[in-house]
């Protein structure tokens, strides 16, 4: 019984998405930040492993800083997130107009004319909105690889938001350990699609490797460069990030290639690791607040 009540009532329940879709259709829009700043201190303190996570990886990515202060910016952090998931109900429901800015907006166009490629990013911003609006605007598919859901309902509702929002132009995929995603993935890419994966943290039962990040060895997802080898496809860096009510940034940088030379597949492979790392770092260092990575990713430190 008590399991069950846990069940319902966790962080990740698909409850709280049921919630999430009402407030957004029933709450009047200037109501809306009073409403989300009471949930972000409630989950604040529900949530406390992902506070716990937050607070870790802030340790590495702003070093020296006050742990009184962190405490502060993992609020912030939550807070954001907070709205991300919002904005994102809020165009699914109402088909709600976002403005975007782009930075990197002649890599956007390369992605978008690309016969076959993969899009990295991170949890960072609103990556589910980013998709979607992307795959509109450009009149292109996209498979989406998300980590598989703790809860089953969850995972249905996801589905069934990005099947509306996106008018079946967004694909989801669970990353899991079997070997058919990998083979799924490489003939979508072989056909023409484009494939969006998070590169940004370790997916138990998933290839990983490790690499550099902010000084320290981590480990990442290594299957984005794996298929980028095979297919001899570019791998395009893009991030999404909020910057006021109903304004977003877009950041893509150049692609990275992960071409067949006279050096081995590993060194290949690591090289191009290294190159995300770097551009990952600058991008988390910039805008750690809009860094969503709910898992320790620092744990050995």
């Amino acid at each position: 019984m008590a399991g069950d009540w846990g069940r319902r009532f966790g962080v990740r329940s698909v409850l709280w998405r049921h919630y999430l879709d009402f407030g957004v259709s029933n709450v009047p829009f200037y109501l809306r930040p009073v409403t989300i700043f009471f949930w972000s201190i409630f989950f604040y303190f529900f949530a406390a492993p992902a506070r716990r996570a937050i607070l870790s990886n802030l340790k590495v990515v702003l070093p020296g800083s006050s742990g009184w202060l962190n405490l502060a910016r993992a609020w912030l952090t939550l807070y954001n997130f907070a709205w991300t998931i919002a904005d994102a109900a809020d165009y699914k429901l109402a088909r709600t107009e976002f403005v975007y800015t782009v930075e990197g907006e002649e890599f956007l166009e390369q992605l978008a004319a690309a016969h076959g490629a993969i899009l990295l990013t991170a949890h960072m911003g609103s990556y589910d909105l980013g998709a979607v609006v992307f795959a509109q605007r450009y009149q292109r598919e996209i498979r989406m690889v998300r980590a598989p859901e703790s809860d089953e309902q969850t995972a249905q509702h996801v589905d069934r938001s990005f099947e509306r929002a996106g008018a079946g132009a967004v694909k989801v995929a669970y990353n899991t350990s079997s070997m058919a995603l990998p083979l799924d993935m490489l003939n979508a890419i072989r056909t023409g699609e484009i494939v969006s994966i998070q590169g940004d943290r370790p997916v138990p039962n998933v290839s990983q490797r490790a690499t550099h990040l902010f000084g320290e060895v981590v480990q990442l997802p290594d299957g984005p460069f794996m298929l980028a080898l095979v297919a001899q496809v570019p791998v395009f860096p893009v991030f999404i990030l909020r910057n006021a009510f109903h304004h977003y940034k877009v950041i893509a940088r150049a692609p990275i290639h992960c071409l067949r030379a006279e050096r081995g597949r590993e060194a290949v492979i690591e090289a191009a690791m290294e190159i995300w790392s770097r551009t990952l770092e600058e991008v988390i260092a910039e805008h750690w607040s809009q860094w969503f990575s709910l898992v320790p990713l620092f744990s050995k430190r």
